[in-house]
C-alpha cells in the first residue's frame, strides 16, 4: 500500500503542477483585462470564459492531492466521541460512502465527455469544446476517487493499532 500510495502522490503532485500552471494564466489575463480597460476602454476577449474553465482545470486537479495531505474540511464533532477502534472503523466507513459517491461522479463525468463531444457543446465567445474540460473532471475524480478508497483502507489497516486523539481519554 505504501508503493501505491507513493505513485498516487507523484502523480498529484504532478498533476497540480497544470493547476498552478493554469491559476496563473488565469491571473494574468484578468489582470491584463483590468489594464486595458482602465487605459484603453478596450476588454480581453473570453476573459470570464477563459477564467471559469480554467477553474475546472484548477479545482478537479488538486481534489485528489487535497485528500491525500488531509487537506479537506472536516466536522468529526460526533466521531472523536467515539474509543479509539470506533473512530478509525467510522472514519473508513465515511470515507468508503465517499468513494462510492466519487466514483458515481467519475463515470458520470466520463459520459459527459461524450455528450459533449457528439453535441459538439463549445463555450459562446471562444467557441472552446466543452469535452475536453470534461474529461480533465472526469480524470481529477478518478484520482479523487482512488485516493479516498486508499484512505479508508489506511483507516482499516490502522484499526487493530488505533490509539486516542492526543488530550482525550
Amino acid at each position: 500500500m505504501k508503493k501505491f500510495r507513493s505513485g498516487l502522490e507523484k502523480f498529484c503532485h504532478a498533476i497540480r503542477y497544470i493547476s498552478m500552471v493554469v491559476l496563473m494564466y488565469a491571473v494574468i489575463v484578468t489582470v491584463i483585462d483590468v489594464i486595458l480597460h482602465l487605459f484603453t476602454n478596450y476588454r480581453v476577449l473570453g476573459n470570464m470564459e477563459m477564467v471559469e474553465l480554467g477553474m475546472i482545470i484548477m479545482m478537479y486537479l488538486c481534489f485528489g492531492v487535497t485528500q491525500l495531505e488531509n487537506g479537506h474540511v472536516r466536522v468529526d464533532l460526533f466521531v472523536n466521541k467515539l474509543p479509539p477502534k470506533g473512530r478509525c472503523a467510522m472514519n473508513g466507513i465515511l470515507q468508503l460512502v465517499c468513494a462510492f459517491f466519487c466514483l458515481l461522479l467519475t463515470i458520470q463525468s466520463f459520459k459527459q465527455v461524450s455528450t459533449n463531444y457528439s453535441v459538439g457543446k463549445a463555450s459562446q465567445i471562444l467557441h472552446l469544446p466543452y469535452w475536453p474540460f470534461s474529461l480533465i473532471m472526469g480524470v481529477g475524480f478518478a484520482v479523487y476517487t482512488l485516493a479516498i478508497i486508499l484512505t479508508a483502507l489506511e483507516y482499516f489497516q490502522e484499526l487493530p493499532n488505533a490509539k486516542p486523539i492526543e488530550g482525550q481519554e
